[in-house]
C-alpha cells in the first residue's frame, strides 16, 4: 500500500499535494477507491481512500488512526564513521529499513573521506532524502534523521550520557550478543571506517563508558557491520516479532 509522510494530523478529508501528491497522482496513478496510508512522522498511521486524482494532487478520505507497527521499541543511533564513496548512502538506506532511530556520520582517525563546508549541506540533504524514501518503503512510523557529522570524542560523550554505547572493535574480547541483554532501550552503535578504530580510540571509548564488542571472527566491511549488528540487536530485543 502506498505510504506518504505528512506534517499534519489529518481528519475528515486531506489534500495530498507537493512532491508526495504528484508522485501519487502522476507516477503511481492512484485511482478513486484505492487505499493509501498517511503517516504523521510521529508514530501514527492514518488509513485513507482516494476520493479524487486531479493529476497533480490527491484528495483523500481519512479513516482510522492507529499506532505505526513499523517502529521498534529499542531506539538505536547508528554512529557510522564516514566511509569512502557512496557507502554511507547504503548504510543510511538499509539502517532505516531495519529500524534505526538515527544515523550519525562520525569523523575518526582513519576516515579517508572528509566532508568540507561546501559539500556538507548537499550531502546531508541527499542522505535525508534516502532516509525518507527508505522509511516510506519499509513502513516506518518516523523518518530517521541523518545528523550533522561530529568528532568521535564528542559523539562518545553524548552517547554515554544518554544511553548505552556499543563500540564495535575487532580486538574486543566480548561478543555483541552477551552485551545486548544488559542494555536498555536507548543504544548508540559505533562502527569504524574502512581502516577500523585505532587502539587509542578504543581506549577513549572505554574511558567514556562505552562497551567494546565484537561481531565474531569474521572481519566485516564498514557498510556491512552496522546492518549485521542492527539485525542482531533487534532480534535479541524482540523487535523483529510480529
Amino acid at each position: 500500500m502506498p505510504r506518504f509522510f505528512i506534517d499534519d494530523m489529518p481528519s475528515g478529508e486531506y489534500l495530498l499535494c507537493g512532491e508526495a501528491g504528484r508522485h501519487g497522482a502522476k507516477v503511481l496513478r492512484l485511482r478513486p477507491g484505492e487505499a493509501v496510508t498517511l503517516c504523521s512522522g510521529r508514530g501514527t498511521d492514518y488509513s485513507c481512500t482516494v476520493r479524487e486524482n486531479t493529476g497533480e494532487e490527491l484528495l483523500l478520505d481519512v479513516g482510522e488512526a492507529v499506532p505505526s507497527r513499523g517502529e521498534p521499541g529499542t531506539r538505536v543511533t547508528v554512529c557510522q564513521c564516514i566511509p569512502k564513496g557512496d557507502k554511507l548512502e547504503t548504510v543510511v538506506q538499509k539502517s532505516v529499513e531495519l529500524g534505526a532511530y538515527e544515523i550519525w556520520p562520525i569523523e575518526s582517525r582513519y576516515c579517508v573521506s572528509r566532508w568540507d563546508d561546501k559539500s556538507r549541506g548537499k550531502k546531508l540533504a541527499r542522505l535525508q532524502k534516502i532516509a525518507l524514501e527508505a522509511a516510506m518503503q519499509s513502513g516506518r512510523g518516523i523518518v530517521p534523521k541523518v545528523l550533522e557529522p561530529a568528532g568521535l570524542g564528542l559523539a562518545l560523550n553524548k552517547a554515554c550520557s544518554e544511553g548505552d554505547a556499543l563500540f564495535l572493535y575487532e580486538r574486543a574480547v566480548k561478543g555483541l550478543r552477551g552485551c545486548i541483554t544488559n542494555t536498555g532501550d536507548r543504544l548508540f552503535l559505533f562502527i569504524g571506517p574502512e581502516g577500523g578504530f585505532s587502539e587509542e580510540e578504543a581506549a577513549l571509548a572505554k574511558e567514556c563508558g562505552a562497551r567494546t564488542v565484537s561481531l565474531g571472527p569474521r572481519i566485516l566491511r564498514t557498510e556491512t557491520a552496522p546492518l549485521a549488528a542492527l539485525a542482531a540487536i533487534f532480534y535479541e530485543k524482540g523487535d523483529m516479532e510480529l
